[in-house]
């Protein structure tokens, strides 16, 4: 059965004359024999089915009209001939008093018939039907005035009948019923096609990302799609006939343009991107349609956007504190240390020897923070020229020197936005360039090169440094204000001699890393091997052990790493003779590391003079990690 179109018929004979056509024509609708409030009763039952659309005529099509005001209706409508056969049998009873009780339109052609047919149309009475008054009332009032012949719907037919006086119905024409039947599915398909237009718009709506509000000619909200009521954080229903003003003022928004220049204002309100559409209809204006977006998802957009170009570039971050291998209490506390900062905002210093894992350090710092999902960026600034650091931090306009750009370019400071900026080797930073960057720390504020426009930009700061930056100020080489803004958060990493013991785990990571590269398969270091690298200087710390270890596996003739392959890297600072063959290693790992060690702390107490406290910071550990170590290894203290 299709519910889409559902005839009610107040009128048995209609009834059935209905039901015959829509069996000859193929239709499968509903067909109900009902009334005014039965009518509608049993229509509401068929929504949950499909239904979109009910024929129906007289008080009955009133009734549906009134009580299902979101159901489309289509009249059934009686014709000439329909009328002029009802006053036919109605006028076999012409002695008696007959009466039509029904509606106006019917009746019409009820007196036109009786004209046709020469007989004066006071012959049948007309009584209107009412939703307010039951037809068997108005049926029993009209047969105590003596009304004995009643002309109208089954439920009227039915009553006077059960009071012993003769009820007639109407016919429909059959071709009426066919025109009605094919009207309606036209209709049904123009309404459902509307209906699945209406739908895609408001899907279309709902999935923009943009805030989309409608505003009547007074701008008071109409409607709103989710992203907007998630922007405002209100229902639809709570938005609906409020003003866009007062709404976009009770939640501190303001379109950017108008944002305020005073930064004590424009701090407590959240900017947005406000656009607005009139609506014009027949040359007249009919409210408009205004698009919202914070600025804030604007930025990361075109965060995501660009961030591809950022990873091809490498100015995306990609290690985390997972990756800084070692289990030394001195790694422990740099690494804790480092995990606190990078919960703050503030800048941060990192000292360290060369190779021990500065970068690494930031790239973890940043992965850490709340600007994970930001653009980090990093510059070495000891390898540009003074020249161009400047542009390469700050940007410049268009023409602003020989060899620019015609369209001028963005500055790094720019690009990390909202991200990290991780400055390694600051200390080769020119003087001229420290002012600049001592303005971004303090005002958030910078000025390309050649430009004289403020660019406001929102960017954490990590420097690194393998100088001592307290010395450089003093020597007036480092300005005193950009020293103690960079140096609220301080990490020192140590360097590997004051942490031996991570020399194992360090040596086999980096040589499964290099196996794979070079595609060799190695299983192993030999204890003896593990033993003389944490004996060498290791000056460059673990990029110089990651550098012996990668000679050792492209030399390697085996899975395992021992001393021969070791002997043939050919070292500049080999700590043992190369071995005899067949000798096997006099000493286990852990005796040749504490041996390292005791060897470590002997000779920066020599370099120290003896000073317990300048030896503990060569060595890079606590003074009483000193003391600790110097009781352990017999050493006189």
């Amino acid at each position: 059965m299709d519910y889409s179109i559902a005839f009610f018929l107040p009128n048995n004979t209609a009834y059935d004359t209905v039901r015959r056509v829509l069996q000859r024509m193929g239709y499968e609708y509903p067909v109900y024999a009902k009334s005014t409030y039965d009518a509608v009763r049993t229509a509401k039952t068929l929504l949950p089915q499909g239904l979109h659309m009910v024929v129906s005529h007289g008080l009955t099509l009133r009734f549906l009209e009134r009580d299902l005001p979101m159901i489309p209706t289509l009249e059934l409508p009686f014709s000439g001939l329909d009328a002029l056969l009802a006053v036919q049998n109605a006028l076999q009873y012409a002695d008696r008093r007959i009466v039509h009780l029904g509606t106006k339109h019917l009746y019409h052609y009820i007196r036109r018939s009786l004209q046709i047919l020469g007989v004066d149309p006071a012959v049948i009475s007309f009584r209107e039907l009412s939703t307010d008054v039951p037809q068997e009332q108005m049926a029993q009032d009209l047969i105590d005035e003596g009304f004995e012949v009643f002309i109208g719907g089954f439920p009227i037919v039915n009553y006077v009948r059960r009071r012993g006086k003769v009820g007639l119905e109407f016919d429909v024409d059959e071709q009426n019923v066919e025109e009605t039947v094919l009207n309606a599915r036209r209709i049904l398909r123009n309404i459902i096609d509307i209906e699945e237009r209406s739908d895609l718009n408001e899907a279309i709506l709902q999935a923009s990302s943009d805030g989309i509000i409608a505003l009547n000619e007074s701008r008071r909200i109409t409607s709103a799609n989710a992203a907007a009521c998630e922007i405002l954080q209100e229902s639809e229903e709570n938005l609906a006939g409020r003003l866009l003003a007062t709404v976009l003022a009770s939640h501190n928004l303001i379109d950017i343009e108008l944002l305020p220049q005073q930064r004590s204002v424009a701090s407590s309100l959240t900017p947005i991107i406000l656009r607005e559409l009139p609506i014009i209809t027949e040359s007249l204006p009919k409210g408009s349609v205004v698009s919202i977006k914070k600025v804030s998802e604007v930025r990361e957009l075109e965060y995501r956007a660009r961030r591809q170009e950022l990873a091809a570039r490498g100015l995306v971050a990609k290690y985390t504190f997972d990756d800084i291998l070692g289990s030394s209490p001195a790694i422990r506390r740099a690494k804790e240390l480092a995990e606190t900062y990078a919960k703050c905002e503030s800048p941060i210093l990192l000292y360290g020897d060369t190779g021990t894992g500065k970068e690494l350090f930031a790239h973890s710092i940043h992965q850490a923070s709340s600007r994970r999902s930001k653009p980090f960026v990093a510059i070495n600034c000891a390898a540009l020229s003074e020249s161009l650091i400047e542009s390469e931090l700050f940007g410049y306009v268009k023409g602003a020197f020989t060899g620019a750009a015609r369209e001028g370019k963005e500055g790094l400071f720019e690009i990390a936005d909202t991200g990290t900026l991780f400055l390694d080797e600051i200390s080769e930073l020119p003087i001229s360039v420290q002012a600049k960057l001592l303005r971004v720390l303090q005002e958030g504020e910078i000025i390309r090169v050649g430009g004289d426009k403020v660019i406001r930009v929102d960017t954490r700061i990590i420097c690194s440094s393998n100088k001592d930056l307290l010395q450089l100020m003093r020597a007036n080489k480092f300005k005193n204000d950009l020293y103690y803004r960079l140096s609220v958060l301080e990490v020192t990493i140590p360097p590997l001699r004051a942490r031996p013991e991570d020399i194992p785990d360090l040596s086999m990571s980096l040589a499964k890393s290099h196996a794979a590269k070079h595609r060799k398969k190695i299983k192993s270091i030999s204890p003896d091997v593990l033993a003389a690298l944490s004996r060498m200087p290791l000056r460059g710390n673990v990029r110089e052990l990651s550098s012996i270890l990668e000679r050792m596996v492209i030399l390697a003739a085996g899975p395992v790493l021992d001393m021969e392959t070791l002997w043939r890297c050919n070292l500049r600072e080999m700590p043992l003779d190369p071995p005899e063959a067949g000798e096997a290693p006099q000493e286990s790992l852990s005796l040749n590391i504490k041996e390292s060690q005791r060897q470590l702390i002997l000779q920066a107490l020599e370099q120290c003079g003896g000073n317990k406290a300048a030896t503990a910071k060569l060595l890079g550990v606590d003074i009483s990690t000193l003391y600790r170590k110097l009781k352990a290894y017999h050493i006189p203290h």
